[in-house]
């Protein structure tokens, strides 16, 4: 076995092992934990049941372990998502409590404690989150002593290879990856990079003991790019690599096979109905909350607002949503009714027509708020590609590339761009690839991250007039 497979097995085993003892741990503990709440802390210690909680806690284990497996919680990737693994982890914490729905009631003759189910279903969730959690520190922990590294060659040049240099160049030590050089870079060598001289791939790669190759080159150089494909997939101990040369908001997308033709599907897919259904209900639930919860504050900022200038309480104005249907959205009024507003454009700094508490609201996001109703109503979600005028549409449909799939989706009070500072006069086109990979990348658990990051990174913005 090569030193680059010895060094990835070494980790995967490492990592497998340390998964299973920790699921192991975080399903018995759970199972066992609700069972004492249940009958010892709900009740006053009655252990009738224990005996057969016992031996269920054996069909517990190995359905987790079936349900992790199932959802590829033990596969070992050269780079870990933790926000794909919490979601998947969610799943299996449902599947297991169907699962047991189905036992109890179809399979099981005796009674079984309904509550004890529900807290195990909670439970059993945080419990695999912890424990995961603790996998990755403790995996994390490893890499900065210098184990499990991987060797990176980059072979080609620009842009993207220099990125990807970049982001491998962490500086809490916790990449597994190790520049250890770069070939055929035709002059255009990376700062800190070692130049390699050989005469093929397979001797860069014994030159370096490359555990990994990454090829990139300029659109101009692609036949150069096609052959060093060739000679990487020749390359049977080690990983091989390509950069493609498509906008980062394409992550997501899934190359298909269309009878032994390689096809990748460039606009997102539709949603499908069971997720209309369940980002339909989480918007119904969560804005109603909202709205029962902040009314006290709508009443304050509406006396705000009247005594601030003359006028009405909310400004509605044309929006585009899902579709490109035009809606009308609501906010409260932060400007002045008697200055005429010009030429279509975003407000910009010291905006004379912004009223005194309307600055304050601008810049705490407190004129969104009335948005909830729009929600409620259906023309927008919690999450989703902030809404844009139907002026400024036609214009930026004209020379943003795949602006208008933004409109797969309903707009949204939040957005992922918003959450990563990409609000009022910012860039665009960088707000466009994150509205885009949003789009592609749509999940229940995104859009809950999404509601998290606003409380910190949304409501105050330095870009909103």
């Amino acid at each position: 076995m090569s030193g680059a497979r010895k060094k990835e097995k070494t980790f995967e085993r490492f990592q497998f092992k340390s998964r299973v003892i920790m699921d192991t741990v975080a399903i018995l503990f759970a199972w066992f934990f609700s069972y004492y709440v249940r009958f010892f802390v709900f009740s006053s210690g009655n252990t009738d049941y224990l005996y057969g909680f016992f031996y269920l806690s054996a069909l517990a284990l190995v359905s987790g372990y079936l349900f992790l497996y199932s959802y590829r919680l033990y596969d070992s990737d050269i780079v870990s998502n933790w926000r794909r693994e919490v979601e998947r982890l969610a799943r299996v914490s449902l599947s297991e409590f169907l699962f047991f729905v189905f036992f109890y009631y179809y399979v099981l003759d005796k009674r079984v404690s309904r509550v004890h189910l529900a807290l195990y279903f909670v439970m059993v969730f945080l419990f695999l989150v912890f424990g995961r959690y603790f996998v990755n520190v403790l995996c994390a922990k490893r890499i900065r002593e210098g184990k499990f590294k991987q060797r990176v060659l980059l072979v080609g040049y620009g842009d993207r290879l220099r990125e990807y240099c970049r982001i491998t160049k962490k500086d809490d030590g916790t990449s597994r990856l190790v520049v250890a050089g770069q070939y055929l870079h035709y002059g255009n060598t990376i700062s800190q990079v070692a130049p390699i001289r050989a005469h093929s791939i397979a001797e860069a790669v014994e030159i370096t003991d490359a555990d990994v190759v990454v090829i990139s080159f300029p659109h101009e150089m692609k036949n150069i790019e096609y052959d060093c494909i060739d000679q990487g997939m020749e390359l049977f101990h080690c990983r091989v690599f390509t950069l493609p040369g498509i906008p980062k908001s394409y992550v997501g997308s899934v190359v298909s096979d269309f009878h032994g033709i390689p096809t990748l599907q460039i606009n997102a897919k539709f949603m499908t109905s069971s997720k209309l259904f369940f980002k339909r209900s989480f918007d119904i639930v969560s804005c109603t909350a909202a709205v029962i919860l902040l009314s006290p504050l709508y009443l304050f900022i509406a006396m705000l607002v009247k005594l601030s200038s003359p006028g009405p309480v909310f400004f509605k104005q044309k929006r585009v949503t899902k579709d490109g249907k035009v809606f009308e959205m609501l906010k409260f009024r932060s400007m002045r009714n008697d200055m005429p507003e010009g030429e279509v454009h975003w407000t910009e700094e010291n905006d004379p027509r912004v009223t005194k508490i309307g600055k304050i609201l601008r810049k705490t996001s407190l004129d969104e708020i009335p948005q909830f109703f729009n929600v409620i109503a259906g023309t927008m979600s919690l999450i989703g590609p902030r809404p844009e005028r139907p002026e400024l549409e036609d214009r930026f449909n004209k020379y943003i590339p795949g602006y208008a799939m933004r409109h797969r989706m309903k707009a949204g009070i939040s957005g992922w761009a918003q959450v990563n500072g990409l609000r009022g006069n910012t860039s665009l086109e960088k707000r466009i690839d994150y509205d885009l990979y949003y789009v592609r990348n749509w999940s229940l658990w995104f859009d809950m991250r999404i509601v998290i990051l606003t409380f910190f990174k949304g409501f105050v913005n330095k870009n909103a007039y």
